[in-house]
Parts: structure tokens; C-alpha cells; sequence
């Protein structure tokens, strides 16, 4: 462990230090993103040239860009203006939250409202900005951080958010990691599986259990069919921190090795210890591949990316101070809002439970619990022009769906259940070339009980869509992939 660490390390060096330790880490673990067992790194594999584009740090981007334009009072509103300006992105809470928008759901719903991933990994792997922004002032990192998340998640994806930001604003103002992930832990609910998760990784390092033991462990109790639970993976992060000994390389290869979300775990990991650090610390056989070029993805549209790390150190390092202090209420945030009537939004149709005469309200994803019951149910597609269409059908127990009586998809029983309009399991969905008019859908599930169970409608480029003929407004500019 360091010993000569702290407030000699300038704040600027400390930010330029989380910056690249975010680009390396989330550099190393983008090729095992998605993989569930122990791997085996030891450098980045395949080398590569350039930091390709992440939204790790993405989405980081877009904040600042946000903040730079801010009068320095930001809302919820404001997130939301950003992210149907310049997020494009389909995938898990992101395509989500973009369709709420659409959609009209209230801002105080709309992280949680028919959200499958609001434990998602989304929102705690964006907390750099604010870490960095608010030196010494845990209560505003903690603030905007929530607000940040609770545009896309719940409550255990927003403690991962705060855990995060609060640890590393810890970190950057001099404290080590183990007093930093101390304090943070103030910061998230005691009964959350965030909390009780990372509790394992704590307890399992002060009775020396060995690393892997500890991994066993925590997989064993806190894994998830979806590789980017957050609750694990934030364990995952605390975990390489841990028996990384604040050692970069160490750190960084523990967090890939770990599997699951690991490019959010290693970047989470290298930026840490780039705060810790300072950018003059961070070993240069981690930098040369990758430089400090900036590379962004096409689903960010419409603002001034930093290209270089370099500017974007300069930039962050302006906007200390721009934003008004904020004192932490866990309050605002760890809650589960009020229903939503949801016959009051645009893109709503009716569903009608197989054997009833009685429709029911829907959109897209989770199926009501009327029709589960009924073990399936029908309703009409009108549509509007002669584009493809994607659709999912996914059931724990499977399902057959069907377009004017002519079988579509027959989803197996047993799929992981993963309703992601990019990464829906083989057997769950495909491609719909029918033209426009009035078109009957009937879904037929093998059992009749409260089995998780979604059918999606999405454009081609996998944004999801209505089965209306009217558009939504804000459609995503995103190339078909």
C-alpha cells in the first residue's frame, strides 16, 4: 500500500490521473465485457492503438458539456433535455429512459417506470464529473450523482452512483480507499443489496480470506443472469480495490479478471487509483497503447467533446465551483415513486387477456399481470409504414407469438431474461418485414402465472417503438447497427 500519498498531489494532476485510469480500465476490460467466470489478463488483449469509444466516459462528456451551458442550477429537466438531445444510445436503461421521455412519463417515475435495468451498471460508472467537481464536499457529489441516476434507475443504481462518487471525491481530496469506501458507505441505504454486497467484500478482507475465495463467494450470493447488476459489480470494483492494495496494475487486472461488467469495473477501478495517484504515478506501459485521444460513439450527437484527456482535465478543472452546493437527503432519491397512469400516455394501446372481454393498458416490455394470468393475450399493430420492425418475445417459461395467425417466434423455456432490444437471448426475437395497415398479434405462454415475461417493439436501429400509428416525438438518431 502507498505511503506517501495526498494533499501534495495537485487536484488538476489528481483529475487528469482519474481520467486516464478511466480510459485505461475501461480500455483493458472492453473485451470481456459480458464474461461471468474468472479470466486471466495480464495486459490489454488484443493491444490496442487507441482508447476506442465508451460511454463510461461518454456520458461524461455530455454532462460537462451540459454544466458549461448551465446558468449553475441544474434539475431534473436538465438531464432530461440532455438526454434526448444528445444520447442516442439504444442499450438496457438508456433505450428506456430515452423511450419515458418520449412517452411523457413524470421525471419522479421515470427512472423506475417499466424499467428492467434500474439496478443497472449505467449510471454508477458516470461518476467521475462529480467526484471531481466538488472537492471536499461529499453531500454535493452525493446530490448530483442521484440526480444524475435518477433519470435511468432505481434506488441500487443510484447508491452505486453515490457510493462512487462519494468514494472517489474522498480519494481526490487525500483520503485512502479504505477510509474513502468507509465514508461512502454513510452515503447508501443499510438495507440495500449494494450495501450488503460490498459488506461481504469488507468482512471476507479483514479475516484474510484470499481474493478468490472471496470472489467465490460473492458471486455465489450476488450473481445475476445480467452481467451489469450493479450491486455486484460495484462489490466487484470495492473488491479489486481491496486486494489490489491501491497497486494500479494490480487493481486494474483483479477488476477485469473479476468478470461481468468489466469495462465499468476497471474503468471505475483505474480512475480511483487515479485520483489516488496523479497522473504522473500511472504506470506509462498502461498509457503508451492508447495515448490520450478522446474517441466518441455515434449515439453522442450535438455537443463539444473534449478530444484529448488533457482538455478535458482543463475542462473539469473550470467548472469547480460553477455549481451550487448541495447538502445530501437520501430522501430525495432512495424511494419508490407513486403508479403512473399509464392510459394517459402517448404510445399507450390495450392488451386483451386471452378468454376476457376486458383490455387492459400497456406500452412495451413487462406484460400486465392480467395477461400473464390469462397465459396470454391480443392486441392490434397498427402500422404506419412499411419499415422493418424488431420484435422480442421472451417468457421464463416461454412463449409463441403470432401476426395475423402465422407463427413468428417461439421462444424456448429457460432463456436467460435479458429484455434488451441488443442483447436479447438466441430464440427471442427477429426481423418483421410487413407492410402498413391493421395487423392482429396473439402471444400464447406456456404457463399461466406471474413469470417474468416482455414483448418489444423497436425501430431497426433497436430504439424501441409504438405499436401505434402516431410517432413520438424525439425519435433517436442512431445508424442501424
Amino acid at each position: 500500500m502507498h505511503d506517501t500519498l495526498s494533499p501534495e498531489i495537485a487536484l488538476a494532476d489528481r483529475i487528469q490521473g482519474c481520467w486516464l485510469g478511466k480510459s485505461i480500465g475501461g480500455t483493458l476490460g472492453l473485451p470481456a465485457e459480458g464474461r461471468m467466470e474468472r479470466l486471466h489478463f495480464d495486459f490489454y488483449d488484443p493491444v490496442p492503438s487507441i482508447a476506442p469509444p465508451n460511454d463510461d466516459l461518454e456520458l461524461q462528456l455530455v454532462w460537462l458539456h451540459m454544466i458549461e451551458q448551465s446558468t449553475g442550477h441544474l434539475t431534473q429537466e436538465d438531464f432530461a433535455d440532455s438526454w434526448l438531445q444528445h444520447l442516442h444510445y439504444m442499450w438496457d436503461e438508456y433505450g428506456r429512459c430515452r423511450w419515458n421521455l418520449r412517452r411523457g412519463v413524470p421525471l419522479k417515475a421515470i427512472g423506475t417506470f417499466e424499467n428492467h435495468f434500474l439496478s443497472g451498471m449505467g449510471s454508477p460508472i458516470r461518476s467521475e464529473i462529480w467526484a471531481s467537481l466538488f472537492p471536499d464536499d461529499s453531500d454535493s457529489a452525493a446530490y448530483y450523482a442521484a440526480l444524475d441516476a435518477s433519470l435511468d434507475h432505481g434506488p441500487e443504481g443510484i447508491a452505486g452512483e453515490v457510493f462512487f462518487a462519494v468514494m472517489q471525491n474522498a480519494v481526490a481530496s487525500g483520503q485512502d480507499v479504505h477510509s474513502a469506501i468507509a465514508l461512502a458507505m454513510n452515503y447508501i441505504p443499510k438495507d440495500s443489496e449494494t450495501t450488503h454486497a460490498i459488506e461481504l467484500v469488507l468482512a471476507s478482507h479483514a479475516a484474510g480470506i484470499e481474493e478468490w475465495t472471496c470472489w467465490q463467494q460473492l458471486v455465489a450470493q450476488y450473481g445475476n443472469e445480467n452481467f451489469t447488476h450493479a450491486p455486484l459489480n460495484v462489490a466487484l470494483t470495492v473488491w479489486a480495490l481491496f486486494y489490489g492494495e491501491e497497486d494500479f496494475e494490480n487493481s486494474i487486472l483483479l477488476a477485469v479478471n473479476g468478470g461481468y461488467d468489466t469495462d465499468c469495473t476497471a474503468a471505475t477501478v483505474g480512475a480511483t487509483l487515479g485520483f489516488l495517484l496523479g497522473q504522473k504515478r500511472v504506470p506509462a506501459k498502461w498509457i503508451t497503447p492508447i495515448g490520450e485521444d478522446i474517441y466518441i460513439g455515434s449515439g453522442i450527437l450535438g455537443i463539444d467533446a473534449a478530444s484529448t484527456l488533457s482538455e478535458l482535465t482543463r475542462r473539469t478543472v473550470a467548472l469547480i465551483g460553477k455549481l451550487e452546493p448541495k447538502k445530501w437527503d437520501p430522501t430525495l432519491f432512495y424511494f419508490l415513486p407513486e403508479p403512473v397512469d399509464l392510459s394517459s400516455l402517448p404510445g399507450t394501446i390495450f392488451i386483451t387477456p386471452l378468454g376476457s372481454q376486458t383490455p387492459v393498458p400497456w406500452a412495451n416490455g413487462e406484460l400486465p399481470m392480467e395477461v400473464k394470468q390469462a397465459g396470454g393475450g391480443t392486441w392490434t399493430w397498427r402500422k404506419g409504414t412499411d419499415e422493418i420492425r424488431q420484435i422480442i418475445c421472451l417468457a421464463r417459461e416461454g412463449a409463441r407469438l403470432f401476426i395475423n395467425d402465422t407463427l413468428l417466434i417461439e421462444c424456448p423455456p429457460g432463456l436467460p431474461y435479458i429484455p434488451a432490444t441488443h442483447r436479447n437471448p438466441s430464440g427471442s426475437g427477429c426481423a418483421v418485414a410487413i407492410g402498413t395497415g391493421t395487423h392482429t398479434i396473439r402471444l400464447e405462454l406456456n404457463s399461466s402465472n406471474d413469470q417474468e415475461a416482455s414483448v418489444l417493439l423497436t425501430y431497426p436501429n433497436l430504439h424501441i417503438a409504438p405499436w401505434t400509428q402516431e410517432e413520438l416525438p424525439h425519435p433517436a438518431s442512431l445508424p442501424i447497427p
